[in-house]
């Protein structure tokens, strides 16, 4: 009774959810930016398993409210975990640990997403272009490409290895014919077609390719004159998306290849408000065993849709285009995991039914009343992984101008929400250098100041550093609206 005791202990002990999830969700829907990145900072000092999660959130934050120079440090060992978990499988996360599904998936660390992977080869990418180190963005751009156009494949070897091995793993606790039977893509498919009946308008990049990452690596290398690599590039972001922008940029890459004097023009990148977030339902569902039905409840995350800011973007006189869907990337992706994961959910149910059933019929005296709490436990435990990335965008909306414009005038909806001078004073990669370097220097000098990181987050944007656009090269602007913030940065140009 002692051990059942301690064990009840532990199964209560597991089925907390992460301790930072609420508050972090909390201050960043309320605009607290600088809140937020203390908390991370906090959720990101111990080996948890949500590390990956947290860190990820750190630099794409730092990355969208900061500046994208800041948070390379971020990207950086956020992108070598993810490496490690990408090679292990990221499937792999979810047959682990069958043995310990007397509590939930939250218990097994978060091992990401592709697209989330490609996002911090992407930003990374923009960070170093932010900085003048246009190598290393080359090679961040065609990682970001790569990794994400390997994504088809690395989902059809990695499904049947997570069905397999979620089997494996349950059998070695308890034999049982059982598993396979509940599991097979007939069974499967019932639930996803009863209980996901809308995932498939929502899942519309089947191959899981983000089109904004081709097509700013392909502005990006047309601007470098490398004309052959962005005209590919270009042309795989439009038959994904088929935005007006990237033709009419395919267009200017011929002029270009053929003329000799350029006339610069500046891109507008445009992130727009929050992308579709998991939340969970439970479900009983039937199963046979022995010469008898009986009903398992499990617990399965679904995905509420994801917010815009604004319905229409313009920039001067030109329309934005929406070029990424980024809530229907990560409903495409989900897709591809969902069958893994009702899998684990299935076998981890079928498990907790055989234990409470044991207990009831072989307990002794106990046995009634062991089984009750052990069912109540259980209960208790019952609860889908809902960790998601928070800070990504709903939408990626881009559009071109000519910088014979004196200005950059971006609207939602038509109303005015930044207006920024183009004009020949050109210095602004030098200033975003220095302060870049003076932010690495605090790190190494004072890792636990987070005061003296959010004062130079501060300094730099106050100092005016990107209040203008320089005319005389090409630019490409970034811009994230989140409900009232509107915050921009020059990724590439003077």
């Amino acid at each position: 009774m002692r051990n059942f005791t301690f064990f009840l202990f532990i199964v209560i002990f597991f089925c907390a959810c992460s301790p930072y999830n609420t508050q972090i969700t909390g201050e960043y829907d309320r605009q607290h930016y600088t809140k937020v990145y203390k908390t991370l900072q906090k959720a990101t000092d111990s080996d948890s398993n949500d590390w990956l999660l947290w860190k990820m959130q750190l630099g794409f934050l730092t990355f969208s409210y900061f500046g994208p120079h800041f948070s390379l440090d971020d990207l950086e060992l956020a992108e070598q975990k993810f490496k490690i978990y990408e090679s292990e499988g990221i499937l792999s996360g979810i047959s682990q640990n069958v043995g310990a599904t007397f509590s939930n998936d939250m218990v097994i660390p978060y091992r990401g997403m592709i697209f989330e992977g490609a996002f911090l080869n992407f930003y990374k990418a923009l960070a170093f272009s932010s900085i003048g180190n246009n190598a290393q963005a080359r090679i961040e751009f065609n990682r970001a490409n790569d990794r994400q156009r390997r994504a088809k494949d690395y989902y059809a070897k990695e499904i049947q290895r997570s069905h397999d091995k979620v089997i494996e793993e349950a059998n070695k606790k308890n034999k049982n014919d059982i598993y396979e039977n509940s599991t097979t893509d007939s069974e499967i498919n019932k639930i996803i077609q009863s209980k996901y009946t809308t995932i498939k308008n929502f899942a519309v990049y089947k191959d899981i390719i983000n089109p904004i990452i081709p097509y700013v690596s392909g502005v990006f290398f047309m601007i470098e004159k490398d004309f052959s690599k962005s005209m590919d590039l270009l042309k795989e972001s439009y038959g994904i998306s088929n935005a007006d922008i990237i033709a009419s940029d395919m267009q200017l890459l011929e002029i270009r290849k053929k003329s000799k004097t350029i006339q610069p023009f500046t891109w507008i990148i445009i992130e727009d408000g929050d992308m579709a977030r998991k939340d969970g339902f439970d479900v009983s569902i039937p199963f046979s065993i022995g010469d008898g039905f009986n009903a398992i409840n499990i617990a399965l995350p679904y995905i509420k849709e994801g917010k815009q800011t604004y319905d229409l973007y313009r920039v001067n006189n030109m329309k934005a285009d929406i070029v990424s869907n980024v809530s229907g990337l990560f409903v495409s992706e989900f897709d591809k995991q969902l069958p893994s994961i009702i899998a684990r959910a299935i076998i981890g149910a079928i498990l907790k039914y055989s234990i409470t059933h044991s207990i009831n019929q072989f307990g002794g005296d106990y046995g009634s009343i062991i089984g009750l709490a052990t069912t109540l436990a259980f209960s208790a435990t019952t609860n889908s992984d809902k960790r998601t990335s928070i800070f990504l965008p709903n939408n990626i909306w881009a559009t071109r101008i000519p910088n014979t414009d004196s200005k950059v005038s971006i609207f939602g909806n038509n109303i005015a929400l930044l207006n920024i001078p183009i004009t020949n004073d050109c210095n602004i990669l030098d200033k975003r250098l220095a302060s870049y370097k003076e932010f690495y220097n605090i790190i190494k000098a004072k890792p636990k100041d987070l005061s003296a990181r959010i004062n130079i987050f501060k300094l730099y944007y106050e100092s005016g550093n990107e209040d203008r656009i320089c005319a005389k090269t090409d630019n490409i602007v970034y811009v994230r609206v989140h409900r009232g913030t509107v915050v921009h940065t020059i990724i590439k140009g003077d």
